[in-house]
């Protein structure tokens, strides 16, 4: 039974660039603050920051056997034209059986803004979805608004900081996509890959397959290990209206648990 109730926070963030959000305390259990960054050529780097009581932990943008990602929606927003997440390296946890792919203690989860018209103020407003986890799993709604404007040294620390840790790219690892079959099954498709190193891979090291959508539940299937090479597979189902497209250059494979999570995108 879930023990603790579902809390819906609203946050009110008017407030100047050069200083933190308010904290907002989750029942003693997670904290989120909006780090308003700094500015960048294309626009504005901010960030959303969870903090967690010990024990519990957020999710990563693939949660593992479930859970729930970090979801914005930017719906009331002004002047916005795009927001790329740069995810840093998540751990793998098992409880129970099951594996969470997520984050203990803190997520500083940077956040590039680009703006319709360049040199005209931002206005973010919408509300981010996430999930934190114990014996239980609670979801977690907050509204936000924020005027995205100027840099804060205080917060732009810890953004560069949160950047550093995002996985390294397959290709200036050594490893590097082989081959990728896109099978038709019953309610959507099997993707199987293979990536090979140029040195054997650790017997650990745990394959993500991703592809991006709002309206896809990824299953992770089976994967194996054999000295450089690796072969995964995973099922890709679409629970929306809209007809499932799989597009190649849009399949992401991150390869967890070796001495630093490596990213590989594509699918030749």
């Amino acid at each position: 039974m879930i023990r603790r109730c579902l809390i819906a926070l609203g946050l009110a963030l008017g407030l100047p660039a050069a200083l933190f959000a308010q904290e907002y305390t989750i029942q003693g259990v997670a904290r989120l603050d909006i780090l308003p960054g700094y500015e960048t050529p294309s626009g504005h780097m901010i960030a959303a920051r969870i903090k967690l009581a010990p024990g519990w932990k957020t999710y990563w943008r693939a949660p593992g056997s479930n859970g729930i990602p970090p979801a914005f929606d930017w719906g009331g927003s002004k002047n916005l034209r795009e927001v790329t997440f740069h995810w840093p390296e998540p751990r793998v946890f098992v409880k129970d059986g099951e594996q969470i792919i997520g984050y203990e203690h803190e997520l500083v989860l940077p956040i590039s803004i680009t703006p319709q018209k360049s040199g005209v103020p931002v206005s973010l407003k919408g509300e981010v979805l996430f999930g934190v986890c114990e014996d239980v799993c609670i979801p977690v709604k907050a509204r936000f608004s924020m005027d995205v404007a100027g840099s804060d040294a205080r917060s732009t620390k810890a953004i560069k900081a949160a950047l550093r840790k995002q996985p390294a790219r397959g290709d200036a690892h050594g490893i590097a996509p082989v081959s990728c079959d896109i099978t038709p099954i019953k309610g959507g498709f099997r993707i199987s890959t293979t990536l090979r190193g140029n040195k054997p891979l650790p017997a650990g090291t745990l394959p993500v397959i991703e592809f991006p959508g709002r309206d896809v539940w990824i299953e992770q299937k089976d994967s194996r290990i054999e000295g450089n090479t690796l072969t995964a597979s995973a099922n890709l189902f679409a629970y929306g209206s809209t007809p499932l497209m799989v597009q190649r250059n849009g399949v992401t494979v991150t390869l967890l648990g070796g001495p630093r999570a490596v990213e590989s995108r594509g699918c030749p």
